[in-house]
């Protein structure tokens, strides 16, 4: 199966790095068996974009006809940001919109290729202004509800989980306007319930990531079906703790316990079905979203604090190649569109 179901079992799954090897742990969270492993870099990814087959630029305008080209991506993010009154706090988050757009977004859209309306990609690449509206609405809804602690600015992370939608949104909240800015989209995979088999459908709310639910990394291993339930090795994987949510199992639908995670997918069999419920309970996310997420601290502001204020505590978990934004946040906000904002 791809995940186990509302679990973060990682038989065979969680990955444990020597510490010498920058930014990767050491050992496992303490629910997993500990081992040693060689180190992989996610940083290629992004600098040598052609090992990860992403081709160079250069390269891939003399391998192919410029139709082949993928389809533009619309920066919604410098739009968004527009609104924010702090020069150096707009001019980063311009800049952040736009990496994403080019290493996340960007390659979603190649993927796809000629499926590029029917997967929805018009949405992916330029949410409407109604669509951003309602997830902005919805975000600080539930933000505020659930208590969390709006007195700083900071980036989150949103997703989507309607069935129509299934979106991940790179979120900031700007907390001297009290108002939520948008910096970009991609597919994200949530739980869809399955006859016979141990499935969750994702619940809503708002999840932080904390500490006491400290994440791994994956170790890349197959299943028996060939499948790399938490992406290839070395993706990160975000633990926000056991949650509530719709089960179904031999005894029908009802509501039970499972350990909420976000999470890569498989490479090769799953990041193609992302947009479209498919994970066990759990948000799956792209490799590139996951590299992301990961190298720019977008959820480990407390991490960073701990790291900052004991310099001789190893912080294994933290990519120490890693380029952390300046107000790195720690909520997972999930949300429904095709139930309407929080508030209605």
């Amino acid at each position: 199966m791809p995940e186990a179901a509302g679990s973060s079992s990682v038989a065979p799954g969680a990955l444990c790095f020597k510490a010498s090897q920058a930014g990767f742990p050491r050992t496992g969270s303490p629910l997993f068996r500990p081992g040693l492993i060689v180190a992989c870099a996610l940083v290629l990814a992004t600098v040598f974009p052609g090992l990860a087959g992403w081709p160079d630029p250069a390269l891939a305008a003399k391998a192919k006809p410029a139709a082949a080209s993928a389809p533009a991506v619309a920066c919604f993010g410098e739009t968004e940001a527009a609104s924010v009154a702090d020069a150096a706090l707009r001019q980063e988050l311009i800049q952040v919109s736009r990496e994403f757009a080019a290493t996340v977004t960007a390659k979603t859209l190649a993927r796809f290729g000629k499926q590029y309306g029917k997967r929805r990609l018009d949405l992916l690449a330029a949410p409407d202004s109604t669509y951003r509206d309602t997830v902005r609405a919805d975000a600080l809804d539930r933000l505020k509800a659930a208590g969390a602690d709006l007195s700083r600015s900071q980036y989150f992370v949103y997703t989507d989980r309607n069935p129509a939608t299934q979106l991940l949104i790179l979120a900031f909240y700007d907390a001297p306007a009290q108002r939520v800015v948008l910096l970009g989209g991609d597919f994200i995979s949530s739980g869809k319930l399955r006859p016979r088999e141990d499935s969750f459908i994702t619940p809503v709310g708002v999840f932080e990531h904390l500490p006491e639910n400290w994440g791994y990394r994956a170790e890349g291993s197959k299943n028996s079906k060939g499948w790399r339930g938490l992406g290839a090795r070395g993706s990160r994987v975000w633990d926000f703790g056991y949650q509530q949510a719709p089960r179904q199992f031999r005894q029908g639908v009802y509501d039970s316990q499972m350990r909420l995670l976000m999470h890569a997918t498989d490479p090769d069999q799953g990041e193609p079905r992302l947009g479209d419920p498919d994970s066990k309970g759990c948000v799956r996310v792209s490799a590139a979203a996951n590299a992301f997420l990961d190298r720019r601290s977008i959820l480990d502001r407390h991490y960073e604090q701990i790291a900052a204020a004991d310099k001789e505590r190893d912080m294994w978990l933290l990519r120490r190649d890693r380029s952390p934004v300046s107000l790195p946040g720690s909520y997972l906000v999930i949300g429904d569109s095709a139930q309407g904002s929080a508030s209605r």
